[in-house]
């Protein structure tokens, strides 16, 4: 591949620095007004940390939350602004709306009753009034199973579900606080326990984090989140033969638990077991599981301007559960991975129908429906969430301390984080097989720059794995060739969906002059060469006199003699253009143009084996004019094509567009590619 390399700087995330507010607040409505929500709703969040005291920032967050269905961060930005304001009764029931699409029914009901309170004949009282009566039967079931009554146990229980919902969206100082309340005014509620141990895991203190896990099974000893739990704690820290066992008891496990399914597919897909992940969906739907074909039964989230929207999520508590949404990822992931496209497909289709911001869901989607020499691989999870919490934490600051503008500075700070954490180096080949495009390409461009022993043994596993697009591959490929991990002169590559041996291609790419003329030839030349672009019988006669002239002063000039070639073609003299054809590739064996002349020939004979033979053997090259190259790629096109193999052509295709994306010859070779494919359809 040609070594044109991408910055680290284009794919590492920036920040915001120093900024100012109000500039800032212009930069968002702009985002809103164009509906690019995801973007406004980002940079929302960083100002949030940055102006916590912002009304504005929190009012625009709850906004584009909402837009992208993003009920966790509309919870977030409405307990800010019932802070900021406390006697805005709107806040309330809006948080309260949030609180029900995000299942936190108490905390729920506790902000209806403070937006009554506050404002008892507001618009929308009567129906938070209805949703607060089909809470409190619920309040009453929850304080009974945690051995409570209202009198003493209603704090303890708005302390847990506050916990758990500052878990959901990373408040972790604040999850910790709450959960100890809990533990302390209830030490026996488990599921406090298991809060604390995410807590434990999320700060960084995985040896903790595991000792709280197996103290819960001390007490009971089936316990669904613990034991998934502590799958994921053993499995994020490269121990997957003690995680094993747990992945098993959680398997037998039917003790009760909230969303069991997820908390099982979870823990399979952490441990990368597709078929254990698949025989336990079939067992799902052997026992009534919900297989999402057809339409939406159950409401996602409430709207924080329709009551009646909270209502509806206030139903559907009551209604037989159904796993979240992640399950029927995860299990599409495994389908996937097991060649059940369909089936996969079928499930993402049906998840996005529930969730159309979903947006993992949404890239496999689309990562399955592009042709199989690019795709990246079905991913369960994003690349950064297979790292260990503080792992992630310090790549994040490196990057932040690094992203100055200056690349040495960046690749330096790399190559110490790569030095200081093991635990990333060796989760690298899991974010290669499992970490998405993100993961994948970050993966290549870092070994680009870096060439630190175990970044560049994930690339080979990259290079010989069949995750990842085809190019993205073969420039792992490279890579590992380069540091002398694999032959490129004989090696195997998933390609076009089958495995291909091949002669890798490590080239540089460049613009210098080929053949250098005296002036008098080049001027010769230079006429002869726009008499020729005519592609006229009389301008391809006189550039012939021209280039006779030329070649009589330079005779072993072997781009003079191939521009004869050409002004013999456009005479229609095709005997002499073959046979001096043949004496070029003769006389200057290396000259790329005339070869690929010969190759033509070849082709038009039906030969097409030799004319492949003299395309390999110019695969050896170390580097290629620009526009040799583009001639070469054209030429393997055109033998793909002909060999009937499209998928190999828009491999080539798309090489010599990463490579030399403005050539003039480009879009022809795209258009015989269209053709080609477009015939072949229609003689379907």
């Amino acid at each position: 591949m040609a070594k044109r390399k991408k910055s680290l700087a284009k794919i590492a995330p920036g920040g915001f620095g120093r900024i100012n507010l109000a500039q800032e607040l212009q930069r968002v409505e702009g985002l809103m007004r164009r509906n690019q929500w995801p973007e406004a709703k980002q940079r929302l969040s960083d100002l949030g940390g940055q102006f916590p005291q912002s009304k504005q920032v929190w009012q625009y967050l709850a906004y584009a939350s909402m837009e992208t269905d993003d009920l966790v961060n509309h919870q977030r930005a409405m307990e800010r602004l019932t802070t900021l304001d406390p006697t805005n009764a709107d806040y309330f029931f809006s948080l309260g709306a949030a609180c029900m699409g995000n299942v936190h029914p108490l905390l729920a009901l506790q902000s209806f009753r403070q937006g009554l309170a506050l404002n008892p004949n507001h618009d929308i009282a009567a129906e938070a009034q209805r949703v607060i009566q089909d809470l409190e039967p619920l309040l009453a079931e929850t304080l009974t199973d945690m051995g409570l009554t209202e009198a003493d146990g209603l704090e303890v229980a708005l302390l847990h579900e506050r916990s758990q919902a500052c878990l959901e969206r990373g408040d972790y100082g604040d999850a910790r606080e709450a959960t100890l309340g809990v533990i302390d005014r209830h030490p026996d509620f488990l599921p406090a326990q298991n809060n604390l141990s995410l807590v434990f895991w999320a700060e960084g203190d995985a040896e903790s984090a595991i000792t709280q896990a197996r103290s819960v099974l001390n007490r009971q000893p089936d316990n669904v989140h613990a034991l998934g739990n502590l799958v994921r704690f053993y499995a994020l820290t490269q121990r997957p033969d003690e995680a094993r066992p747990y992945a098993d008891r959680l398997l037998a496990s039917h003790a009760e638990a909230w969303d069991s399914w997820t908390k099982k597919a979870e823990a399979l897909s952490l441990l990368a077991d597709d078929a254990a992940l698949i025989t336990m969906f079939e067992d799902f739907l052997a026992q009534g599981g919900d297989a999402l074909d057809h339409a939406p039964d159950r409401a996602k989230g409430a709207s924080a301007n329709d009551p009646n929207k909270a209502e509806e999520v206030g139903d559907a508590l009551t209604s037989p559960p159904r796993p979240s949404l992640m399950f029927y990822h995860w299990v599409a992931v495994a389908l996937a991975r097991t060649k059940k496209v369909q089936r996969a497909k079928t499930l993402w289709q049906a998840v996005l129908a529930l969730d159309p911001h979903l947006e993992i869901a949404k890239a496999n989607l689309a990562d399955l429906r592009r042709p199989v020499g690019q795709r990246h691989g079905a991913w369960p999870f994003s690349w950064e969430q297979w790292l260990l919490p503080p792992t992630l934490h310090t790549f994040r600051q490196t990057l932040d301390r690094t992203m100055d503008g200056k690349g040495k500075r960046l690749v330096a700070g790399l190559e110490q984080f790569l030095d200081d954490h093991p635990d990333f180096v060796a989760m690298l080949p899991r974010i290669a097989e499992r970490g998405g495009p993100t993961g994948q390409e970050f993966l290549v461009m870092t070994a680009q720059q870096i060439k630190h022993p175990g970044l560049l043994a994930a690339v080979k596993d990259l290079a010989l794995g069949k995750n990842g697009p085809d190019a993205l591959r073969h420039q792992a490929a490279i890579l590992a060739a380069q540091a002398k991990l694999i032959d490129k002169n004989n090696v195997t590559l998933w390609l076009n969906g089958s495995w291909e041996t091949i002669t890798l291609m490590d080239f540089d790419i460049h613009s210098d002059v080929l053949y250098h003329h005296s002036k008098q030839v080049e001027k010769w030349l230079k006429q002869a060469l726009g008499l020729l672009r005519k592609q006229t019988v009389a301008a391809a006669t006189q550039a012939e006199e021209l280039l006779k002239k030329a070649i009589a002063a330079e005779p072993d000039s072997p781009d003079l003699l191939n521009n004869l070639a050409a002004a013999y073609h456009f005479q229609g003299r095709t005997q002499e253009v073959d046979a001096l054809i043949h004496q070029i590739c003769e006389r200057f064996p290396d000259y790329l143009l005339a070869a690929m002349s010969q190759v033509k020939l070849y082709m038009k004979d039906g030969n097409l084996e030799d004319a492949e033979a003299i395309l390999k053997r110019f695969m050896e090259r170390g580097s290629f004019h620009v526009d040799e190259f583009s001639a070469f790629c054209e030429t393997y096109v055109d033998l793909m094509l002909a060999k009937k193999n499209p998928d190999g052509a828009r491999t080539w295709l798309q090489m010599w567009e990463q490579t030399v994306p403005d050539h003039p010859r480009l879009n022809i070779g795209w258009a015989k590619f269209d053709a080609y494919t477009g015939k072949h359809l229609l003689e379907m």
